[in-house]
């Protein structure tokens, strides 16, 4: 990226406080500048603007640890371009600024990471503080106790923190719970229970939930789920009538 040459001089991130100063005024630039949704493509991939934006605040936050690892530049055939897909510039800001907070990110996070950092909403306790509170059945949020009872209680306080199927079976309760907070939708409610979603990632998880709503939405305005019905109900409503000939 011909950027890449106006860069300053790269400092470790863990002993540099200029890092956190810079931090924060990108976060304050993507946040005023980019602070509604930006429209995706079919695909669903991060617009190149934002992406070679956001390139370059990784560059100056991690230098070499960056580059070496994902390039000195990104295009929509990048794989950052295509997980990172749908997000808003704030929801990137929220991804920057929880990396330069956290000193557990002294090392650039992966794609799928990064993205979790952004869909945080401000308040609600990360996956790792969730699941230890569901533990212990001490709740900072309430997203955490829906999840936790959705999950199981009696089972959570009597597992283990490396219990890994507990994990993901909560892991994928949280996701559905967090997805409502984006939404501002009530938290509480009745979380479906999914075959195999042990083997889902939150983000498919989020999805399946997405259509399992819209399933319902149908349902309760008997709107029918075959196509030939759906269509000749269509048909009716518009008052046109269609006979079948041989």
């Amino acid at each position: 990226m011909d950027q890449q040459q106006d860069l300053p001089e790269q400092t470790p991130i863990h002993n540099a406080p200029a890092v956190s100063s810079m931090a924060g005024k990108v976060v304050a630039q993507l946040s005023t500048k980019s602070s509604q949704p930006l429209p995706s493509e079919s695909n669903e991939k991060l617009p190149q603007p934002l992406l070679d934006k956001l390139w370059l605040k990784m560059t100056e936050m991690y230098g070499h640890r960056w580059t070496a690892n994902f390039g000195v530049s990104a295009d929509q055939d990048h794989s950052w371009a295509k997980i990172l897909g749908g997000l808003s510039g704030k929801q990137l800001a929220n991804g920057l600024s929880a990396v330069s907070a956290d000193p557990q990110y002294d090392w650039p996070p992966s794609a799928n990471v990064f993205r979790s950092l952004c869909l945080q909403v401000p308040g609600m306790p990360s996956l790792a503080q969730a699941w230890t509170e569901a533990l212990i059945g001490k709740y900072s949020h309430e997203a955490v106790r829906v999840a936790a009872e959705a999950t199981g209680t009696y089972e959570l306080r009597t597992a283990k923190h490396s219990d890994k199927a507990l994990r993901q079976n909560f892991e994928r309760n949280y996701a559905i719970v967090q997805r409502r907070a984006q939404n501002a939708q009530p938290l509480d409610g009745k979380i479906p229970t999914g075959i195999g979603h042990e083997s889902k990632t939150p983000r498919q998880v989020q999805l399946a939930a997405s259509h399992q709503e819209a399933r319902d939405l149908m349902a309760a305005q008997n709107i029918p789920t075959d196509p030939k019905a759906a269509r000749a109900l269509l048909l009716a409503k518009m008052g046109i009538r269609r006979d079948n000939h041989a």
